[in-house]
């Protein structure tokens, strides 16, 4: 810390030029970061379900599918006609693989012996005739059994639209529904991916300024009461804006986009460069109210206090960083952010700050950070608590750590999309409209491998969608058993499936010769050697989607166990694929997040110490958690990530600990020790840790519900680490940390002085 003191000091305007186009460059940077809204993002790559889907994308030519409902007179002339125009006009947007309405509903017809595939809806829709007769064969149909073209009131109607997977799903969306307003004269809803990634992205879009302007708003409010004095807010500001530019300009030049996680990372990049200025103007301006000379208090402040912010936001960074071993995208996206974020602002801090200060006149007079008033009294109180009544304050955290444990098992997991939504938004009531007509809002797809065309296969997958469907949220299935079932309906008059291969492969033969041989193609290979089955399903929570599966699984096995092979994949399973995902990363960023400040912290302090200060974080996580499960929040991809940050954004107590350690190095006894380190530095902790909270107090705007659920959470989490760190943490120093050491001695050689 001298040597890069002393560099900052000697050549203070070279260091102040160099950030300033530094700065620039990254300033230019940052603004071309662009977005990321896809939900694609949001699933592991690897997953069995992920690969899954892959395959079928190529075996079956399936393309995503985007659900859109239409409201209005469907079976009148004038309602078939706007579906037809609505149909045609979506079918040539660039992108469109296909669309499947009514427009395009087939009806089948016996010619003596020949099968003849024709347009269901007629023609002439002047012929009302016609159209009824239409209307009765749809509602009779077996092919068609499955599959709500118009519901039964005649009012609502779908469109399946498959898209290009290669294409921005969130602009392909927007063309559909821009298309659909100005073709369809009545009301309409939108389900599916692309229609969730065109709102992840207006979220984001909406969020990253708003939340932004929010915290800083807040934290420079913070700084405000904390120093009174403009210069000083000034000052911390520039660490901030380092911090985001640098940080959004480095990750941009990575080739990074931003997520709808990623939002959270600014703000904790804010939140923490205003801490970091906090300890050091702080001590500066302590030094200054004690008469010390200019470049003395500037070496005092940078060369001891820094020291204690340097390992302080490595630590932060490090607990960042696990974030990317992350198998999602987003996740890795918000530890990337963060991580830079956070070193820049450290490096600005270290470097720059003392360099303007040095440059810069101090004013005539300025506030004693350690001056008696309120919160003076309100330490000292706290410090009295602490050293009569350890024990008393180490059991009553041991009870409330307890009762934590007890609410963590009752926590709920819940990665689903939809749950990124407020409940009652327009995305929800968008998604219910479309579930309401066609009984689910996504499809888990199952693939069936085997000799398909042979009769008892054909009987074992009608079967298995039979018992599907007596889920409740399962609202259809559809596979090639329907097709074939309404092909040796017509050719033979009987009900049932064709009862020998060589029938059903001669009917299928009859069927491509005479229809549309791609639309076959998406449910049964050429080889007739793998069928696709699609399940409608409606929205749910991943536990009732991990049940739902298990359930399906155990369908399959029953009826075609023995008979074929199986696999599933959908929007529903890759959920669960996020789920896994996001508790392996829990456990693995939370783990190293502990070690790594564990072993930062004992750079500076002994291991015991680093040990107490953990035991104060890890006590809060409890906390955390505890809170979830009591108060019936899910564990989503957002309240997954909490543990590692509070551990990176809470470890402020090394000023105590460091304080303490001086203390006692100097002489104090363990009490008289404890109760000086709790009041000459716990202004400082206080004000870090409402800085932080206020900060993350604007995540709780966002429209993002994981964001903005995190965003009350870590409010409640500096909360308890502030307090954690002004009691507890002394609390355990006096029982089990009474003696640090000949650390404690080297550490006052290093820091001697050190109050803030």
């Amino acid at each position: 810390m001298r040597l890069l003191t002393a560099l900052a000091l000697r050549h203070s305007v070279l260091v102040v030029i160099a950030f300033a186009l530094a700065t620039g460059f990254f300033v230019t940077r940052a603004v071309q970061t662009t977005t990321d809204g896809s939900t694609d993002a949001l699933y592991p790559p690897e997953s069995a379900a992920a690969i899954l889907a892959d395959e079928l994308a190529v075996d079956f030519a399936q393309g995503d599918r985007l659900l859109l409902v239409v409201e209005g007179d469907l079976w009148s002339a004038e309602g078939l006609a706007a579906l037809r125009s609505l149909t045609s006009a979506i079918d040539r947007l660039e992108g469109t693989r296909d669309v499947t309405s009514l427009a395009t509903a087939k009806r089948l017809e016996d010619d003596d012996g020949f099968l003849i595939v024709g347009d269901l809806i007629p023609s002439d829709l002047a012929d009302a005739a016609a159209i009824a007769d239409a209307r009765r064969y749809l509602e009779g149909a077996e092919m068609y059994q499955d599959v709500v073209f118009v519901d039964d009131a005649g009012r609502r109607a779908s469109l399946i639209i498959e898209y290009e997977g290669t294409i921005d799903a969130a602009a392909y969306a927007r063309t559909v529904a821009d298309a659909t307003r100005e073709t369809w004269p009545g009301d309409h809803a939108l389900a599916g991916a692309a229609f969730t990634t065109m709102e992840l992205r207006e979220i984001i879009a909406r969020d990253l300024p708003v939340l932004g302007a929010t915290a800083l708003a807040l934290i420079l409010l913070m700084l405000w009461v904390n120093f009174r004095t403009t210069r000083r807010v000034a000052l911390a500001l520039v660490q901030i804006v380092i911090g985001v530019v640098w940080g959004m300009g480095i990750f941009q030049l990575l080739g990074q986009e931003l997520m709808a996680l990623t939002v959270i990372g600014p703000i904790a990049v804010m939140a923490v460069g205003a801490s970091f200025s906090m300890h050091l103007l702080g001590r500066y301006d302590y030094e200054l109210a004690r008469g010390t000379e200019k470049l003395e208090a500037l070496r005092r402040t940078f060369e001891r206090t820094g020291l204690g912010v340097l390992v302080s936001g490595l630590a932060i960074s490090a607990a960042m960083s696990t974030f990317l071993l992350s198998d999602l995208a987003m996740v890795r996206g918000l530890g990337l952010v963060a991580a830079l974020g956070v070193l820049s602002s450290l490096f600005a801090a270290l470097v720059l700050l003392p360099a303007l200060l040095r440059l810069l006149p101090d004013p005539a007079s300025v506030p004693d950070p350690e001056a008696p008033g309120r919160i003076r009294r309100l330490l000292a109180g706290v410090a009295a608590i602490v050293t009569r009544r350890p024990r008393v304050v180490m059991g009553v955290a041991a009870v409330l750590v307890v009762g934590a444990l007890l609410g963590i098992a009752r926590i709920q997991a819940d990665t689903s999309i939809l749950a990124f939504f407020p409940a009652d938004g327009p995305t929800r009531q968008s998604v219910r409209t479309v579930e309401a007509t066609l009984g689910g809002s996504s499809v888990v797809q199952v693939r069936v491998d085997g000799d398909i065309l042979d009769p008892e296969v054909l009987a074992a997958l009608e079967a298995f969608q039979a018992q599907a469907k007596t889920l409740p949220e399962v609202g259809g299935a559809q596979s090639i058993t329907q097709v074939m079932r309404a092909i040796h309906q017509t050719l033979t008059g009987e009900d049932g499936l064709p009862p020998t291969r060589q029938a059903a492969a001669q009917e299928l033969l009859l069927y491509t010769s005479s229809g549309d041989a791609a639309e076959l193609a998406k449910l049964l290979t050429l080889d007739e050697q793998s069928a696709l089955v699609n399940l409608v399903v409606r929205s749910s929570s991943t536990t009732r989607g991990r049940e739902l599966l298990a359930e399906l699984e155990g369908m399959a096995e029953e009826t075609l166990g023995g008979r074929a092979t199986y696999g599933f994949t959908g929007q529903a399973v890759l959920e669960l694929a996020v789920e896994d995902a996001m508790r392996h990363d829990f456990l693995i960023s939370l783990t190293l997040a502990i070690l790594l400040v564990l072993a930062i912290d004992s750079l500076v302090r002994s291991f015991r110490a680093a040990l107490v200060t953990i035991l104060a974080l890890v006590a809060t996580i409890a906390l955390q958690y505890g809170l979830l499960g009591w108060a019936g929040i899910p564990l989503n991809l957002a309240t997954m990530l909490m543990g590692a940050l509070a551990i990176g954004v809470g470890d402020y107590a090394i000023h105590l600990t460091v304080r303490y350690m001086e203390e006692r190095a100097r002489g104090r006894g363990p009490e008289d020790a404890v109760g000086h380190a709790v009041i000459t530095s716990g202004r400082q902790i206080l004000f870090t840790a409402t800085t932080l909270g206020v900060g993350f107090f604007a995540l709780t705007f966002a429209d993002f519900v994981p964001v903005a659920t995190l965003g009350w959470l870590m409010v409640l989490t500096v909360a308890l680490v502030g307090i954690a760190t002004l009691t507890l943490l002394p609390a355990v120093a006096l029982v089990a940390f009474r003696d640090p050491g000949g650390r404690s001695a080297n550490l006052a050689t290093t820091l001697g002085g050190e109050t803030a």
